[in-house]
């Protein structure tokens, strides 16, 4: 039986996050942290699919709302990709109270940015990344998702319209001057990729460069026909298996063909 619990903790502003853990009862000091996408939250469609099945291995799921999203303390118009990163520090800290020494990270999209970004400061509890729909090539990201060409040239104190939200420049800016691939280099834990093939807002190139970039070799999980969000009953299923294959410690491949053993 899975048990969902409401949590709040508080970032390094001082500001409250909401959550929700769950697990079974069978306990354990393994863990997963999901971090949600742009417009998303700890509730959007992908995690509550996925989250009884992440718990049937035996380890607990943490989803929570970045400082600017849900039920958490800020607003859309402020977000930034570099406080999202503080704001999961804040989460992993939490976690590690909760008894949690082996921790996987997953994120999706802008959460799976942060992901990166985080996990590339060594945090020695990271067990390993699954990624989903991970833009890599922010600039890419931001002239083919967001039709911003030259984001360096915004005026820092105006604000841009994505998907009929006024946001301010600064987070195009942000995203403009930050090296994603030098943060994929530093990545030393294992790291499985699920993408889309037909992905209009990350290309599935992203995944290539994730590849070129890490280290260790990178498992991937290329869903035919699938988009950004990921939200069909086929795409789901895919990635419950795949997840629970990861954390058992096998190593789902391309095209949905599972492969025991990984790094």
């Amino acid at each position: 039986m899975m048990i969902a619990e409401d949590i709040s903790f508080y970032n390094n502003l001082n500001q409250r996050l909401a959550g929700r853990m769950y697990r079974t009862g069978t306990g354990g000091a393994a863990g997963v942290i999901y971090s949600h996408g742009l417009f998303s939250n700890k509730d959007g469609y992908k995690i509550t699919k996925l989250a009884y099945d992440i718990t049937a291995t035996g380890h607990a799921l943490m989803s929570f709302d970045f400082s600017c999203a849900g039920e958490s303390g800020g607003t859309i118009s402020d977000i930034s990709l570099l406080q999202e990163v503080e704001d999961l520090a804040a989460a992993v800290s939490f976690f590690r109270g909760r008894g949690m020494n082996k921790i996987h990270l997953m994120g999706s999209s802008m959460g799976a940015a942060a992901t990166l970004l985080y996990a590339s400061q060594g945090d020695p509890s990271v067990a390993s990344l699954i990624l989903i729909a991970t833009p890599v090539d922010l600039r890419m990201l931001l002239k083919y998702g967001f039709g911003i060409d030259d984001a360096g040239s915004l005026p820092e104190r105006g604000m841009s319209v994505i998907d009929g939200v006024l946001i301010n420049n600064s987070f195009f800016r942000e995203l403009y001057r930050i090296d994603m691939q030098d943060a994929v280099k530093k990545i030393r834990v294992p790291v499985l990729a699920i993408h889309g093939s037909m992905d209009a807002a990350v290309d599935i190139s992203n995944v290539s460069l994730l590849e070129k970039n890490l280290s260790p070799r990178l498992a991937k999980m290329i869903i035919p026909d699938g988009d950004h969000n990921l939200t069909r009953d086929s795409d789901i299923a895919l990635m419950k298996d795949a997840i629970r294959l990861w954390l058992a410690g096998g190593r789902p491949a391309i095209g949905g063909r599972n492969t025991a053993g990984r790094p």
